[in-house]
């Protein structure tokens, strides 16, 4: 009776997608494994496991299902010899490959490699090159990825593309000229197409002030387009294409890295848990994308300052602010109500927000369908009738139309006055408070470097007294240095108030000007504009809206009355030749201008 033959389960691994098809890579593997189990009559084939495309040195154990596999087979016993090429097909992990290994030969199951043969462990140094082994692959996967690395890193530098994902807007061809490895070369060239849907989503976030869901919406319901791979659009997608600086011409590489991946420390991690440590591709800090030395004219798609806009938005959407330092016009709503945002509850001074009522509408042929209507309402008589006395259902219609009728008046007065020299002074002595401000600030910041060493000299004369080297008591230490760590809180909290300060002066800096600026060609541009270009603009003028019933309060962001009463002043000044150069006899003019009004003359 002849013996039982032995049943071998063979093993082929690629790293790369690119290798799959290629001769020389797992058709290679598995002519060599089909020649070594000729030579050994006592062995059958009994089953192959195919790994296309899986990296042997960041792929983990649990990551890799035809490995499962294969683990799966050796403990139900299906197999008794598993065979490689080279045993780092297994991995090529120093820190659990080996230990796979020892654990398959444990388990009743040899394991074979074509070119190294087999593995045991009868002795302590099959064990020792057993890890060397693995340790000696894995550093050569470090030393190939360095490599790699630092190759990509030279060409990007030089503004050419290393191969990858193509982006969108971007496509190659084909050159007709083969490589050093026969391989064709292709040209990294823009798609006509492409290229004007990411001119297209750049125009709608800064001439619109769109959102990145509103723009999500517009490329697949108004434009009905899909990505690259037939896909719906997301808005982690659009954020990429605003955050690629390939679009203004720079080639970039290094975006992302592969990291650990945190395990939470509120769950019980399990030794399992413990024991796989996971591995995926994280986002990197832009300052640290490795970025070409300069633009290439070809790739541009638009502008390095369109590109940049865009970069402030994006930073001043995604930074959480505080009260009201986020300036209102970045901010984006999805309502259809012209005015929301600016509009605040006369009676309790609460948020008045955009609401919708729906009722059900019977048509003529017995059908069945709903009508909707927008309009405002207080937040908090929505919560409670009785905390507020305010409607609770304020037309948008009738408000809207009041507000522009308020708007349009005060643009017929803003342009009869020239208030650029009033805006200069204002900037002047904002910009003096700032900077008053940020003198006290790095004398506040030279201040806390003093007490932060302050705190670690206590902290080492603790550590004296505690050992017996010291010369004071380490009672009274602790006392003094409680009262710097008081010191130390105190002041962090007035430099964060001094910074937030700063900011704020700044913005209503920068709010100034954009409205001054704005004045002359307003109501030309807000009459063609789009919703949200609309409320752009409303928020530029306005400062707040207060609703008292029928009544409305327009609080603009610059006061046109209290200019042209400035100017009429002015007008009679010059009439009695009175000389208005200097800030002291303009001060005097207005104190005489006030003491008049009292006497009532």
């Amino acid at each position: 009776m002849e013996p039982e033959k032995k049943r071998v389960g063979c093993l082929y691994r690629v790293s790369t997608k690119k290798q799959v098809n290629i001769e020389d890579d797992i058709p290679m593997q598995r002519n060599a494994c089909m020649e070594f189990i000729k030579k050994r009559e006592e062995w059958e084939l009994n089953k192959e496991y195919i790994e296309p495309g899986v990296s042997g040195y960041h792929k983990g154990l649990n990551e890799r299902k035809v490995l499962q596999e294969v683990i799966k087979d050796v403990g139900e016993k299906n197999i008794d010899v598993l065979l490689v090429f080279m045993f780092d097909r297994l991995g090529r992990k120093d820190d659990e490959t080996p230990f796979l290994l020892k654990r398959i030969v444990e388990c009743g199951v040899e394991v074979w490699s074509v070119c190294e043969g087999q593995q045991t462990f009868e002795n302590s140094s099959d064990n020792l090159m057993n890890i060397i082994r693995f340790w000696g692959a894995s550093t050569e996967s470090k030393k190939t990825a360095a490599r790699v690395d630092s190759g990509r890193n030279y060409k990007t530098k030089q503004g050419k593309f290393t191969g990858g994902i193509v982006p969108y807007g971007f496509t190659l061809i084909p050159t007709g000229q083969l490589d050093r490895k026969g391989r064709m070369i292709n040209e990294f060239i823009k798609e006509p197409f492409e290229s004007g849907v990411v001119q297209d989503i750049y125009n709608k976030l800064i001439d619109e002030n769109m959102s990145l869901s509103g723009l999500t919406a517009y490329l697949n319901e108004d434009r009905k387009l899909k990505t690259r791979k037939g896909n719906k659009w997301n808005t982690s997608t659009v954020r990429s294409i605003l955050k690629n600086p390939l679009y203004k011409g720079y080639m970039s590489y290094g975006k992302t890295r592969m990291k650990e991946v945190e395990k939470s420390q509120n769950t019980d991690i399990t030794k399992e848990d413990f024991l796989d440590v996971k591995k995926r591709q994280r986002a990197v800090s832009p300052e640290e994308w490795i970025l070409a030395e300069k633009a290439n004219p070809d790739y541009v798609i638009v502008s390095e300052e369109r590109w940049q806009l865009a970069q402030e938005i994006l930073a001043r959407r995604y930074k959480k602010y505080t009260d009201n330092l986020r300036p209102i016009e970045d901010r984006t709503w999805k309502s259809p109500l012209l005015l929301v945002g600016l509009l605040e509850c006369g009676y309790c001074h609460g948020k008045i927000s955009p609401a919708v009522s729906s009722q059900k509408v019977h048509k003529v042929n017995g059908e069945i369908s709903r009508s909707y209507t927008d309009f405002y309402k207080c937040n908090t008589r929505g919560r409670n009738k009785k905390m507020c006395a305010a409607k609770s259902y304020i037309s948008r219609y009738k408000l809207e139309a009041a507000v522009l009728e308020e708007v349009n008046n005060f643009l017929d007065r803003a342009v009869q006055i020239d208030c650029s020299d009033e805006v200069m002074k204002n900037k002047k002595v904002l910009m003096g408070e700032s900077q008053a401000e940020q003198e006290g600030l790095e004398c506040l910041k030279k201040e806390y470097i003093k007490t932060q060493k302050n705190i670690e000299h206590f902290k080492q004369a603790i550590y004296k007294a505690i050992i017996g080297e010291g010369e004071f008591d380490s009672k009274y230490i602790n006392e003094g240095l409680k009262i710097t760590e008081d010191k130390a809180t105190a002041i962090k909290r007035e430099i964060e108030q001094l910074e937030k300060s700063i900011q704020e002066k700044q913005l209503a800096v920068d709010e100034y000007l954009k409205t001054i600026k704005m004045v002359p060609v307003w109501r030309e541009v807000f009459e063609d504009a789009p919703l949200n270009v609309k409320k752009k603009l409303l928020s530029i003028l306005i400062e707040n809206i207060i609703v008292t019933g029928n009544e409305m309060d327009i609080h603009f962001k610059i006061d046109i009355d209290s200019f042209l009463n400035i100017s009429s002043v002015d007008n009679i000044q010059k009439k009695n030749n009175q000389s208005m150069d200097s800030d002291e006899s303009y001060r005097k003019m207005i104190e005489e201008k006030i003491i008049v009004e009292k006497k009532g003359l």
